[in-house]
């Protein structure tokens, strides 16, 4: 069921945000305006911001699997490459060593594929080392990936500001609740307490740009 859920937001990740917000919107409206009673408007309310929550999570989910695949398509095609420089190295031809490194190519490193394709085309008609360019090639792209892990590493801090940046609100409701505030049928049922979810989300779509920028500053810097 996990790998089901997975490719469907891997690969469909449109139609996997639509039928979720769909689900989920239902469930929040059905919570808010029949379990507890607080009207119609309340059901609206609780689908828009549980339809709004959940696509915006499910984006984030499919862009964080691309960034684990694209990192582990890099690594991936880095290994291919050492392996096809050492086996130039030995003499094999290259026709030959590309054909048989062909089958590992991870199909995401189509930015890799054309650079090494430069670099055969660059020994092929210079009549330079083919085996050193590969094996340059390998080392650059291992330099890449450990600039990518230095980067990540800097913006853990950044990434766990905007985690609690989303999940403080949600804490505050509960706690709301918790001490029989009844946080949320004023967010829900009342024009002041809509107003202010409102706002809320959008300082919280403010905050999560503005964290966004700063890592890919960071990125950008490393790279």
């Amino acid at each position: 069921m996990n790998a089901i859920v997975l490719a469907c937001i891997a690969h469909r990740p449109k139609a996997a945000g639509a039928l979720a917000a769909l689900v989920t919107a239902s469930f929040a409206a059905w919570l808010a305006g029949h379990h507890r009673g607080l009207g119609p408007l309340s059901a609206i309310t609780a689908a828009a911001l549980a339809a709004v929550y959940t696509a915006a999570a499910v984006a984030a989910w499919h862009l964080a699997l691309r960034r684990k695949r694209g990192r582990e398509a890099r690594r991936a095609a880095a290994d291919t490459v050492a392996y096809l420089a050492a086996d130039l190295a030995a003499g094999t031809d290259p026709a030959r060593a590309v054909a048989a490194a062909d089958p590992d190519w991870p199909a995401e490193a189509t930015a890799t594929a054309r650079r090494l394709r430069a670099a055969l085309k660059i020994a092929a008609e210079l009549g330079a080392p083919a085996a050193d360019l590969c094996r340059k090639l390998a080392d650059h792209l291992r330099e890449d990936d450990q600039c990518a892990s230095r980067a990540q590493a800097q913006t853990a801090s950044i990434r766990a500001t905007a985690a609690l940046l989303i999940a403080l609100p949600a804490a505050g409701v509960a706690l709301g609740e918790a001490l029989g505030v009844d946080a949320v049928a004023f967010l829900l049922a009342s024009p002041t307490g809509i107003a202010a979810a409102a706002a809320a989300m959008g300082l919280q779509a403010a905050g999560l740009a503005w964290t966004g920028a700063l890592i890919q500053s960071v990125a950008a810097g490393s790279s």
